[in-house]
């Protein structure tokens, strides 16, 4: 079968979407033999051009952007110039992704009007964490996203639980399929390390870990409220915080931290390597995302801290309560309460049986339901199923009724 799937960013632009793409899609050549070319907008201004190149055996066609907003690119000619290559790969099969808004859309109107089957992978709803990229959010969906939706012949979620609790999929239930997020098991593995006792000179400090974005535009993790919630761990629990990742708002945590008190104990590590990040887990004590928005449509590091027997915690928000089982590989607790936050970390880490308990449960969920080898059988099996046009008659007709 061949394959294109059209994302806003691809490698070395990092982030859960690409490498969810870029997991899924070497596993759909390796495993099953299907050809798959990846198109992206480019990264950099500086080389805003057509470019191909080759990935660990995936062709991936960059193409360029006319602005951005914030960080989404956007380029009015993405219709056009999908058609063009869509033309030159024939592929049986185009898969978007959503909600980053402008290119899933523009393929999603070439593929319906080529004629070539379009599944739409939704990671979650379009928010915002201030009143501007709200807004944005709430005129995307008119505007653009819905008929998106319409168009698309299937929608893949990472999961029933974040499909059920989402406006914008509800009129769609019967062409809703589910490919969770997975864990490369050979890399994540439960060898425990002291590694980040070394590297940061800690001795019998307990690890408390945060990995992801520390951008202006991540807001909706929560970093604030983890690091709020720190003030009040550190009088019961001799802990240090670590905020592994890099973004534009590190110096607002600093001065957070500093007003709170903590600033000595909280840890800035910077950019984390991928091969280092099984060390990262495998050393911690606790791994916290501390999200208060749907944004969060699923939080891959807390499958990779459970596979590597390292409890986590989690808020009840997004796709958070489907990725922790809560009392038994980690624990949910409400978004935005640095109060719950504190007193969960402060319980996990003083009642060593329960402890035991997540850290021994946590590989064993992520071994039954989260491994890259079971999200590209889905894969397989809803590209198979759509290029076979095996979707609900109703659907198709809806379709039909959009395209006039």
């Amino acid at each position: 079968m061949n394959i294109m799937v059209v994302t806003p960013y691809f490698y070395p632009h990092m982030g859960g979407v690409q490498k969810y793409i870029y997991e899924i899609s070497t596993r759909l050549q390796q495993q099953f033999g299907h050809d798959v070319t990846i198109v992206c907008s480019n990264w950099s201004q500086e080389e805003n051009t057509v470019q191909t190149d080759c990935i660990d055996g995936l062709t991936v066609i960059r193409v360029p952007y006319q602005f951005k907003v914030s960080s989404t690119p956007v380029s009015l000619a993405w219709k056009r110039m999908l058609r063009n290559f869509i033309g030159l790969v024939r592929p049986d099969v185009i898969n978007g992704h959503m909600p980053v808004p402008f290119i899933a859309d523009a393929a999603a109107r070439a593929a319906v009007g080529m004629q070539v089957p379009y599944v739409l992978t939704y990671h979650n709803d379009l928010t915002g964490s201030d009143p501007l990229t709200w807004a944005f959010g709430r005129c995307y969906y008119p505007l653009l996203g819905s008929r998106t939706l319409g168009l698309a012949d299937m929608i893949v979620a990472t999961s029933e639980y974040y499909a059920s609790r989402s406006p914008h999929l509800s009129k769609h239930h019967r062409k809703l399929r589910y490919a969770a997020p997975g864990v490369d098991l050979k890399r994540f593995g439960g060898d425990r390390s002291d590694f980040l006792r070394r590297k940061h000179c800690l001795n019998g400090e307990k690890i408390l870990l945060y990995v992801g974005h520390l951008d202006r535009e991540s807001r909706h993790k929560g970093v604030c409220y983890l690091i709020r919630a720190l003030k009040t761990i550190r009088a019961s629990v001799d802990a240090r915080l670590i905020l592994a990742g890099r973004g534009n708002y590190i110096d607002h945590y600093r001065d957070l931290a500093a007003r709170e008190g903590v600033l000595d104990d909280v840890i800035f590590a910077g950019f984390v390597p991928e091969d280092e990040m099984p060390l990262y887990f495998n050393s911690a004590d606790l791994l916290i995302l501390p999200s208060c928005d749907r944004a969060e449509g699923f939080g891959m590091v807390l499958i990779e801290a459970q596979a590597c027997g390292t409890p986590v915690i989690g808020t009840n928000i997004g796709g958070i309560p489907y990725a922790v089982k809560d009392g038994m590989t980690g624990l949910i607790v409400p978004p935005g309460d640095a109060g719950e936050l504190a007193a969960a970390v402060t319980a996990v880490l003083s009642d060593r049986d329960l402890y035991r308990r997540m850290s021994r449960m946590g590989p064993e969920r992520v071994r039954e339901l989260f491994t890259w080898e079971k999200s590209a059988a889905a894969y397989d099996r809803i590209f198979r199923e759509a290029v076979r046009g095996e979707g609900d008659q109703r659907v198709k007709l809806e379709k039909g009724e959009m395209m006039r």
